[in-house]
C-alpha cells in the first residue's frame, strides 16, 4: 500500500473514524481521480462521512477494498477470518478459473472487499462485454457484512464508470451464504453460475477466537448434508456452498487454508465434493499471501468426466507445475507431496498398530498438568520429566539442555510433581502413570519424523507429543521404523499441509499407527541396532554416522531406491 495512504489510514483510525468512513474517503478520491461527478446517482458508500483522502496518491478502485480490510481492527479480522486477497493473486486465480468455465454469470459467496469480482470484471471486459452488462448481469456476490457489500458495489461502480456512473444491479446482497446458499438472491440464474470463486473467511476451530458453536456446526452439517467433524475449518463449508450454486459445467475455485487438504475433520467435505465433481487442479500458494502467514491453497473443481490428471500451480505468481496423475478419491495431501518434491513410496504389509499403540494428550491433559509442573529443583516429592516437542531431536533428549516453552513460560528442567498430582487430580494422575511405560515419543512440526526412545518408561509427553507405547523388547525396532526415510515420505503423502508449514509434518496418533512396517527383517534388525547406537551417541560425529547407517538399512528393509534415502538425509536436523 502507498506509504501516504498507509500513514493517513492509521491517523484516521486514531482520530476515531470508522472503517466505512475511511473506505468512503478513498472511494471519493477514486471518483475525483477519474473525474466522476458527485450527485445522487453515485454509489451509497461515497456519502459516508466527510473525511478527505490525502493528496499525492494514485487512486484505483481496488484500493477501496484493500483500505476497508486494513481498517478493520486486527482482532475483528482474526475472529472473522477476514483477509483481503491481493488483486494480483485474485486476478491470476480468476483468469485460471474462468479460462476453464463456460460463459455466463459468476458468483463470490463471500465478497469481502470485492477483489475476485473485480478480477472477473477485468476478464469479461477483455472479451468485449460492456461494463453495464458486466455489472448488472454477470457479477453476483454475497457477504454477511453489509459494509463489505457496500464497499464492493462502490469498487465495481468505480471500475466501470468513466463519464457517468454505472451502478451494479441487485445481484450483490448482504446475507449469510453458509445458511441460505443461492437462496440469498431473489432471482438467481435459472441454470446456475458458470463459476463460483472467492476467498471465504478462515475460521480455525482449534483457536478460541474463531471457534463455532456446536449448534452452528450441526446446522451447517444439516444444511449441506455432510458429516464434517467439529474441527473442520469454516472455509471448507463454503466449497459446498459454491458447489451447490454451479451450473452444469461450472468451475469452482475458492481459497482454503492448506490444512483443509489433510485435516481428518474436513475429510467428509472433500469426499462430498468428489462425489459431485472432479478435482481438476490445485494451487498451492504458500504462506506469504496474507498477513496471517497461514499456508493457503485453492482446489479447482468441475464436472469434466474421465480426467485423471490434476493441473498444479504454485506461489503468488501462480506458476504452473507438472500435472499429477491421480484417481478419484485419492488422498489430497499427495498433491502437496508432488509439488514439494517428496519421493513417492508404495509401502505394503502390516502396520505399526500390530506391534504397539499410539496416543496423544488432548487439551484436558495439557491444561490439567499446568498446576503440577515446576522446575526440578523446586519439586520436593516424586517427579518425572515433562517432555515438550522442542526437546526432541532424532534419538536425543534435550531436556535440561536449553530453554523450552511450555504453558507460555520458559523452562529448563520441567517436571510433573506426581505426589501433588495424585492428591489434586486422580484421573489425570492415572493418565500420566499409564504413560510411564516403554515407549517412543514422536515430535510434530518437523521435517522428518523425529523420535525419542524411552525404553525405561521414565518420561511424560506434553501435548502434542505422541506416545507410541510397546513392549520393552520392541522399542528399538519401532524407533527404527518410525525414523526410516520410508516412514517420513509416507507421512508427507498422508499428512502434508496439517502442520504450520507445508514443509513440516504433523501426524495424529492414528496416522502414526498406520505407518507400514518393513518387510525385510534382517535389515530392519540392523536399523534397530543403529537406532540404539544413535540414542547412546555422545558426539556429533557418532550420532550422524548412526543416523546415516539407520537410513541406509531401513531403506533396504522397505526395499526403496536411493532417491528416498537422499531426500530424507538432506532433511535431517543438525546436532544441537
Amino acid at each position: 500500500m502507498n506509504p501516504v495512504i498507509a500513514h493517513w489510514l492509521q491517523k484516521s483510525l486514531q482520530d476515531g473514524h470508522s472503517p466505512i468512513e475511511v473506505a468512503a474517503a478513498v472511494a471519493r478520491g477514486v471518483a475525483t481521480y477519474k473525474g466522476l461527478s458527485r450527485d445522487s446517482s453515485e454509489p451509497d458508500l461515497l456519502s459516508y462521512g466527510n473525511l478527505l483522502a490525502p493528496e499525492g496518491a494514485e487512486y484505483t478502485p481496488e484500493l477501496v477494498g484493500a483500505v476497508y480490510e486494513q481498517c478493520l481492527d486486527s482482532s475483528i479480522r482474526r475472529n472473522s477470518g477476514v483477509h483481503y486477497t491481493p488483486i494480483k493473486v485474485a486476478q491470476r486465480l480468476t483468469d485460471l478459473a474462468l479460462s476453464q468455465a463456460p460463459s455466463g454469470p459468476i458468483c463470490d459467496p463471500s465478497v469481502g472487499g470485492g477483489s475476485f469480482l473485480l478480477a472477473a470484471a477485468n476478464v469479461f471486459r477483455k472479451s468485449g462485454i460492456s461494463s453495464s452488462v458486466i455489472l448488472q448481469d454477470l457479477l453476483w456476490g454475497v457477504d454477511i457484512d453489509p459494509d463489505a457489500v457496500r464497499v464492493t458495489k462502490a469498487v465495481l461502480a468505480l471500475w466501470a464508470s468513466d463519464d457517468s456512473w454505472i451502478l451494479t444491479g441487485e445481484n450483490l446482497v448482504a446475507a449469510d451464504s453458509l445458511e441460505v446458499g443461492i437462496e440469498a438472491f431473489e432471482s438467481p440464474p435459472s441454470s446456475g453460475f458458470s463459476a463460483v470463486i472467492g476467498n471465504p473467511p478462515f475460521q480455525n476451530q482449534l483457536q478460541n477466537q474463531t471457534v463455532r458453536t456446536l449448534d452452528l456446526t450441526n446446522r451447517l452439517r444439516e444444511r449441506w448434508k455432510t458429516s464434517a467433524g467439529p474441527y473442520a475449518d469454516t472455509a471448507g463449508f463454503f466449497l459446498l456452498v459454491g458447489a451447490s450454486m454451479l451450473g452444469e459445467k461450472g468451475i469452482l475455485l475458492m481459497i482454503q487454508p492448506q490444512s483443509f487438504l489433510s485435516a481428518s475433520d474436513s475429510y467428509p467435505i472433500r469426499e462430498d465434493l468428489e462425489k459431485q465433481m472432479n478435482l481438476l487442479g490445485m494451487w498451492l500458494g504458500g504462506s506469504g499471501i496474507f498477513e496471517a502467514g497461514v499456508h493457503v491453497c485453492a482446489p479447482v473443481l468441475g464436472f469434466t468426466n474421465g480426467r485423471s490428471e490434476v493441473r498444479l500451480w504454485e506461489g503468488p505468481e501462480i506458476e504452473e507445475r507438472d500435472s499429477l496423475v491421480r484417481n478419484k478419491g485419492d488422498n489430497w495431501t499427495e498433491i502437496i507431496s508432488a509439488v514439494s518434491g517428496v519421493p513417492d513410496v508404495d509401502l505394503q504389509g502390516p502396520e505399526l498398530s500390530d506391534m504397539c499403540s499410539s496416543t496423544a494428550g488432548f487439551r484436558d491433559q495439557f491444561y490439567g498438568l499446568q498446576d503440577y509442573v515446576s522446575e526440578k529443583y523446586l519439586c520436593k516429592g516424586e517427579w518425572a520429566p515433562l517432555i515438550t516437542v522442542g526437546m526432541i531431536d532424532p534419538f536425543r533428549n534435550r531436556w535440561g539442555k536449553g530453554s523450552f516453552r511450555y504453558a507460555n513460560q520458559s523452562w529448563t528442567e520441567p517436571v510433573v510433581d506426581l505426589d501433588a498430582l495424585e492428591k489434586g487430580n486422580l484421573e489425570l494422575f492415572h493418565w500420566v502413570k499409564d504413560r510411564l511405560r516403554p515407549k517412543i515419543l514422536v515430535a510434530t512440526q518437523t521435517k522428518v519424523l523425529e523420535v525419542l526412545p524411552d525404553p525405561e518408561g521414565l518420561l511424560i509427553p506434553s501435548t502434542p507429543v505422541i506416545s507410541v507405547e510397546c513392549d520393552y523388547g520392541d522399542v528399538w525396532l519401532i524407533a527404527a521404523a518410525l525414523s526410516s526415510p520410508a516412514a517420513s515420505a509416507k507421512a508427507f503423502a498422508r499428512a502434508a499441509g496439517a502442520a504450520l508449514s507445508s514443509d513440516t509434518l504433523k501426524l495424529s496418533a492414528t496416522q502414526i499407527s498406520q505407518i507400514p512396517l518393513p518387510e525385510r527383517i534382517h535389515e530392519w534388525d540392523q536399523g534397530a541396532e543403529y537406532a540404539k547406537q544413535a540414542y547412546l551417541a555422545s558426539s556429533e560425529s557418532k550420532w550422524k554416522s548412526c543416523l546415516y547407517k539407520l537410513g541406509q538399512e531401513t531403506s533396504k528393509a522397505y526395499d526403496l531406491n536411493e532417491d528416498v534415502f537422499e531426500w530424507w538425509l538432506h532433511r535431517l536436523p543438525s546436532w544441537r
